[in-house]
């Protein structure tokens, strides 16, 4: 039954995908446009998180009224990037130059001819599926780390799609030895490590104001191997895409392994504030990012 099921939500996905893909670029942004103005209205369990996320964060700088306009942007924002990965598919080699600018390949290079390899530090913020065009634009394999869905002809469907682009997907499973061979061979790996990480895993810092349990991964390859750490960041202009690789962090290493952990994993997620702080409704606010406290769970149940 569980497969059968599994094959029809393929199908309608696939359905969708290729709507998306008939209609004019124009005409597929206005239907991901209402999609996302409805489901504002119609998710009342992402609307409240996001509105608490806001009010938490930037209540000191936004008033209700405000953070309510960023919150219908945000849904309005992931509906128009998952109307963007369905037409993915139609960014060829041929014409990706006119749909995708890269800018920063100076810091990329640089970090190349180090031979230590780079980590990506990659965020949900923008459309971050764009992502995968990397690296044709640079003209190497992106290695990420990845776990299968639990759908598993949505999982082939997806990775399809990311490997014709030249991402190669790492299993979880394992992932720390793959990474630390790769890193050592100079290659590139991109990490998304800006959401909830489980506390068994975690480590604590302040994001945007709060303490926050988040992945050490990218401090912690790159104080083992070397690695270059480079934030991407994404923006959308027309009908283009902006890629844009930023210098490379200065990595702290003072011979205390936890302390630099912490400290670096610090000074990636301050970068990222100062890009969520640029245009707030482009990060991916639907989802419970800081620790819950009892207080902070009394405030997410009290609405």
């Amino acid at each position: 039954m569980k497969k059968v099921k599994d094959y029809l939500v393929y199908l309608i996905a696939r359905a969708v995908a290729a709507s998306f893909q008939v209609l004019p670029e124009k005409a597929a942004m206005g239907v991901g446009t209402a999609l996302g103005n409805l489901a504002y209205f119609l998710d009342f369990k992402h609307r409240k998180i996001a509105l608490n996320n806001l009010e938490l964060a930037l209540g000191e700088t936004y008033p209700e009224r405000e953070r309510r306009a960023i919150a219908r942007k945000n849904f309005v924002n992931l509906a128009r990037n998952f109307v963007v990965f369905c037409r993915i598919p139609k960014i060829r080699r041929n014409t990706l130059a006119r749909t995708v600018k890269f800018h920063g390949k100076k810091p990329v290079m640089d970090a190349l001819a180090r031979g230590k390899g780079i980590i990506f530090f990659l965020a949900h913020l923008g459309n971050w599926e764009v992502m995968v065009t990397l690296p044709l634009l640079l003209k190497r394999t992106l290695y990420a780390v990845g776990k299968p869905l639990r759908n598993p002809y949505l999982d082939r469907w997806i990775t399809g799609i990311r490997e014709y682009f030249g991402v190669e997907i790492v299993s979880s499973r394992g992932a720390a030895k793959a990474l630390l061979r790769l890193l050592r061979e100079n290659e590139m790996v991109g990490i998304l490590a800006d959401q909830r990480a489980r506390m068994r895993e975690a480590v604590m810092i302040d994001f945007l104001g709060h303490p926050a349990p988040t992945l050490p991964t990218p401090a912690f390859f790159a104080l083992k191997t070397g690695a270059a750490v480079i934030p991407v960041s994404h923006r959308r202009e027309g009908n283009v895409h902006h890629l844009t690789a930023h210098p490379a962090f200065e990595i702290t290493e003072t011979g205390d392994m936890k302390h630099d952990i912490v400290e670096n994993t610090q000074r990636f997620h301050r970068f990222l504030e100062e890009e969520i702080r640029k245009d707030p409704a482009q990060w991916f606010w639907v989802h419970r990012r800081w620790q819950r406290r009892e207080g902070h769970k009394r405030h997410h149940r009290g609405r």
